[in-house]
């Protein structure tokens, strides 16, 4: 989804590799939470809700896979 996010012909650092995983891992798990659920609210509300949680999961995986 995101693999030439930095541009082609960019080289992107591991820092930013690993980065980037962690934030694809982060929107696969929210898009298989929105896609479940059916709460009622607006795609607007679900996709404000998502964006506010995006970096903070994507924080939790990337610790958690850099964890030794």
């Amino acid at each position: 989804m995101l693999e030439n996010y930095f541009g082609s012909g960019i080289a992107p650092t591991e820092e930013q590799k690993r980065r980037l995983l962690a934030v694809q891992a982060a929107l696969e798990l929210l898009k298989a939470t929105l896609s479940d659920t059916n709460d009622g609210n607006g795609v607007e509300y679900q996709l404000k809700t998502a964006e506010k949680h995006v970096s903070t999961l994507a924080d939790a995986i990337q610790a958690a896979v850099e964890k030794k």
